[in-house]
């Protein structure tokens, strides 16, 4: 069976909204400027699909080899 490697869409989406969160706590937007926030977003979105990733593969089922 030929299986995608990616977890479900569901798991990146909690990971990126979860750290997207707790990153607008430790840094509000009204407290850093535009461009920051911006940025800050894409580091977001790089460590929420790495977490997914790491999260779907301990979540799989494995199969028997």
């Amino acid at each position: 069976m030929n299986r995608s490697r990616r977890a479900p869409w569901w798991v990146y989406a909690v990971a990126i909204g979860g750290l997207n969160i707790a990153r607008q706590v430790v840094f509000p937007p009204s407290r850093v400027g535009t461009a920051v926030t911006v940025g800050l977003f894409f580091v977001v979105l790089l460590i929420g699909s790495a977490v997914g990733t790491i999260l779907g593969a301990l979540i799989a089922p494995r199969g028997r080899e």
